[in-house]
């Protein structure tokens, strides 16, 4: 999961993404369930460049 900051005063986001994903997030590392859990919470949004693009949302 990687965490990016908020825009002037806006919310923060959370992008999650696949173990094999190329881009570096220096976040922590989830198991399947919590990365769903995840994705449900309002600002998270899967990584369209990773195979986490497929996890289905709810």
């Amino acid at each position: 999961m990687q965490h990016l900051p908020a825009a002037a005063g806006g919310p923060g986001r959370r992008v999650i993404h696949d173990e094999s994903c190329w881009i570096p997030t220096g976040g922590a590392d989830l198991m399947l369930d919590q990365a769903l859990r995840e994705l449900a919470r309002p600002g998270s949004e899967a990584c369209a460049a990773c195979e986490a693009r497929h996890l289905p949302r709810s």
